[in-house]
Order: structure tokens, then C-alpha cells, then sequence
């Protein structure tokens, strides 16, 4: 026997799949490696909000003539001089913006999570994290001899979110 559609189901089914359409459902699952549900959906919707507030005329204006013209190449450039161009200026009240660094010369670092590459911070420099999409503080690590990458390299750099100080006799 046949069951009438349910008017509440198509609803869902019609809410679920513009979740999809709309790669919000591909948000909260990135998000859920970080958060629980309930701050998935707090942060989801602050990324979305911070979105919103942000989008550029000039930026939307270049992606539809570019998808006019069928030439869906130059959108990653169009993209990547929007936000480069203005993102990567020395903010204006540099270094009082700068947070401290939180690693001294001489300290005894490693990359974070793994027991490849260790050595000692022997310079650092405030640089724009692309990543990050923020400024934040570089550091200049001078490798143990007995870190694996010494046999090519003696020094190597890191982003102070990438290292942590070394416990133990690595060093």
C-alpha cells in the first residue's frame, strides 16, 4: 500500500538539499573536526555573516564578466588580486597591532605533532600568513644536526603556529 507524501518530509528532503546545493552541509562537517554541533552552527553561521558583510561589488562585477565571457580561468586570479593586493599591507599601527611573540631567541622548538625536525630560534620576522589570512610571527630555526633535514639543510622557517618547545633531550 502506497503512503500519501508527507508534506513535513518533502520539506526536510527540500532543507537537506539546499544545505548541499549551498555546500553548507560540507561547512559543518569541516567545522565538526574542530567544534562541537552546537558551536558548528554558531560558527558556521559568523563565517557566513562575516561573508556577507564583506562581499565586494568590484569583485562580483569581474566573476560575472569573466562567467560572460565563458572564461571561468580568470576567476582564481581575480580572486587571489582582490585579496592580496589589500590583505598584505603592514597593517597601519604595525608593531603595536603585532601580538608578542610567544618563542625568545634561544629557544629549543619543534614542528608541532611531529618528531621530524627540531632546532633552536634563531631569528623571527612578522609576515602575512596567507593561510591565516592574517599577519602573525615567522621564526628561523637553526636544525639540530640530528634532525632529519640537516643533511640538506641547516636552517629552515616556521609559522609560530606550527611549532611548539621542545621536551626532552631532542636537542
Amino acid at each position: 500500500m502506497l503512503r500519501p507524501v508527507c508534506h513535513k518530509t518533502d520539506e526536510h528532503r527540500s532543507y537537506l538539499q539546499a544545505l548541499d546545493d549551498f555546500d553548507i552541509a560540507e561547512l559543518l562537517a569541516k567545522l565538526s573536526n574542530y567544534c562541537t554541533q552546537q558551536e558548528q552552527e554558531t560558527l558556521a553561521a559568523l563565517l557566513i555573516s562575516q561573508l556577507i558583510q564583506t562581499i565586494d561589488a568590484e569583485l562580483i562585477a569581474n566573476y560575472l564578466s569573466a562567467m560572460t565571457l565563458n572564461r571561468q580561468d580568470l576567476l582564481p586570479r581575480l580572486i587571489n588580486q582582490k585579496f592580496s593586493a589589500s590583505s598584505v599591507d603592514l597593517p597601519d599601527d604595525f608593531p603595536n597591532t603585532a601580538k608578542t611573540p610567544r618563542f625568545l631567541y634561544g629557544d629549543k622548538l619543534r614542528w608541532i605533532g611531529s618528531d621530524t625536525d627540531w632546532g633552536t630560534a634563531i631569528g623571527r620576522f612578522y609576515n602575512f600568513a596567507p593561510h591565516l589570512c592574517c599577519w602573525t610571527w615567522c621564526y628561523l630555526i637553526w636544525l639540530s644536526k640530528d634532525s632529519p633535514s640537516a643533511v640538506w639543510t641547516s636552517a629552515d622557517i616556521a609559522w609560530e603556529q606550527d611549532l611548539e618547545p621542545v621536551e626532552g633531550s631532542l636537542l
